[in-house]
């Protein structure tokens, strides 16, 4: 097993972890795509801990699968390399999946993780409400971008009159210190930093409607020639994420040795996610045909994404 750190940013970014199971697959189960390594790309924060645990415990291993770990700036960044073929498997938001699907060939094979804490709204210093806001942070084509409008709608406010500023999520806390913009509406850590820098948090997107989930995405190739080895991975980072809900200053150390995020930013955050692999259910889909409608009401898709035709319901066994 071997990770690959890759230094890019790009502009659209979002936000995985995973559940229990104590089934192991033994090597000789893996013959279909015998030697096949399984190219993994996710974020690098601590909703993707379940991987970071998996391999640092060894899990990929005990499952008889080989993956090759590859760590990005966010799951918008691990899903342009599913999309350029650099990885086999990636994990992202639905929306940041969504907006790539007519670019590649791409199938979500399960959710990995969910919450309704994990994204906030962060007001500067000098702004009292929501209803105060008149400049919006955005982070464009990504749930950023979704829960910004679920907070128009929610507090009535007056979309023609706001400003929209476009970022990458890393530069969002300096942009509201310096008064660029009132607020933004965006993941952990950069919440945090605002915070740390005397900003405050208002509400999270479950105050405004929004359970957020993450997928695990493989191409259509890899689902074609390798099915039970990404059956193992996904079993091996549900281990993972289960040392995470039940150990997680344990999970929280193995993640520092994997990326080097402080074990006190893990366990804070660690508070406001569940990391939990299952299948897709009915009320997923309620909620992303909302997303998918979002999307091209706002443009960012030329025409409604047919999402459910890709998705790959019955997929992961547990």
């Amino acid at each position: 097993m071997t990770k690959t750190n890759i230094s890019r940013r790009g502009f659209m970014a979002s936000t995985a972890g995973l559940a229990a199971s104590g089934l192991v697959l033994s090597a000789p189960s893996l013959s279909r795509a015998a030697g096949t390594t399984i190219r993994i790309g996710v974020g690098s924060d601590p909703v993707f801990s379940g991987f970071f645990v998996a391999q640092h415990e060894g899990y990929f291993k005990d499952e008889g699968v080989k993956v090759n770990l590859q760590t990005y700036s966010g799951g918008g960044e691990a899903m342009n390399a599913l999309v350029a073929g650099q990885v086999d498997l990636a994990s992202a938001s639905e929306s940041t999946t969504m907006v790539r699907m007519n670019r590649a060939e791409i199938r979500p094979l399960a959710v990995v993780y969910y919450s309704g804490l994990y994204v906030k709204l962060v007001l500067r210093p000098g702004i009292e409400s929501p209803k105060d806001i008149k400049t919006f942070g955005v982070i464009p084509g990504s749930i950023s971008d979704y829960c910004t409008g679920l907070t128009i709608a929610h507090f009535g406010l007056d979309a023609k009159s706001l400003k929209m500023v476009p970022s990458g999520p890393p530069e969002l806390p300096a942009l509201l210190m310096r008064g660029d913009i009132d607020a933004f509406f965006a993941w952990e850590p950069w919440p945090a930093t605002a915070v740390a820098q005397g900003a405050k948090i208002a509400l999270t997107s479950r105050d405004v409607g929004y359970t957020d989930t993450i997928w695990a995405n493989a191409s259509q190739a890899i689902l074609e020639s390798a099915p039970d080895e990404l059956q193992a991975v996904l079993r091996a980072v549900a281990r993972g994420s289960e040392v995470m809900e039940n150990d997680p200053k344990r999970a929280a150390e193995a993640v520092k040795a994997v990326t080097h995020i402080p074990v006190d930013t893990t366990l804070t955050v660690s508070k406001d996610m569940t990391l939990t692999v299952r299948d897709f259910t009915d009320a997923d889909f309620k909620s992303f045909d909302s997303i998918a409608q979002f999307l091209v009401d706002n443009k960012v898709t030329d025409a409604l994404v047919p999402y459910r035709d890709y998705m790959q319901r019955g997929f992961y066994k547990g």
